[in-house]
């Protein structure tokens, strides 16, 4: 089984890739249509998937596989029950894309375009900068997650106060000034299948939340 070290050097390598220079071909909703790892392995061969990969996060443990590892195209993969609900790619540059047309490298203000409405994504300089929280029910909306997370907070054009204003635990609309001089690019992009809890998953979730919201009684 590998480890979640792995996932992190295999993330420190794309992120040190060259950007992109070239609109790529393969289809990321492919490997999501997979359905399971012999769907995978059936479609890319046995010997480009990492089939049993898993990473502890909190109090979840989630498995998944990689195909294609440490090419450009590496593409972290995700399951439920068996079942894959998330298909990752991250980096400067990878040979993915959706058929949405997001692709790792596509500056922010193309994004704005093809969801044909603004959005809503977080401040940078932290551990989840530049997450896009709403797609504000744009095109993209309901399985795209995606991250223009500015990795090494360059920020040419914008003085150190700028980029300030937009930076930390705050949401901000992509028309801020700063944000569009900015124009960061995409460096993750994820194909989700939406989650739909059964009962007893419900009413875990349910615990979980009370447990972390609910201040213990005295």
């Amino acid at each position: 089984m590998k480890k979640l070290g792995l996932l992190f050097l295999l993330a420190t390598v794309f992120a040190c890739s060259s950007p992109q220079t070239e609109v790529p071909t393969q289809s990321l909703n492919d490997v999501l249509a997979c359905a399971n790892l012999a769907g995978l392995q059936t479609k890319y061969g046995k010997e480009n998937v990492v089939a049993d990969t898993s990473w502890v996060i909190g109090a979840d443990t989630l498995q998944g596989s990689m195909i294609f590892p440490r090419t450009s195209k590496q593409v972290n993969v995700y399951y439920r029950s068996g079942e894959i609900v998330d298909v990752t790619i991250q980096g400067k540059s990878s040979a993915w894309k959706t058929d949405s047309g997001l692709y790792l490298g596509l500056p922010l203000q193309d994004v704005q375009q093809l969801n044909a409405k603004n959005f809503t994504l977080s401040g940078f300089n932290w551990a989840h900068g530049g997450e896009v929280v709403s797609w504000e029910g744009g095109k993209l909306a309901g399985i795209h997650l995606a991250t223009f997370s500015n990795t090494g907070n360059q920020h040419d054009g914008l003085s150190d106060a700028e980029y300030t204003q937009i930076s930390g635990q705050t949401e901000f609309d992509v028309r801020h000034e700063a944000i569009q001089k900015l124009n960061p690019s995409l460096d993750m992009i994820s194909l989700i299948k939406p989650f739909i809890p059964n009962q007893e998953e419900g009413k875990s979730i349910s615990k979980r939340i009370s447990a972390n919201q609910i201040p213990p009684a005295k």
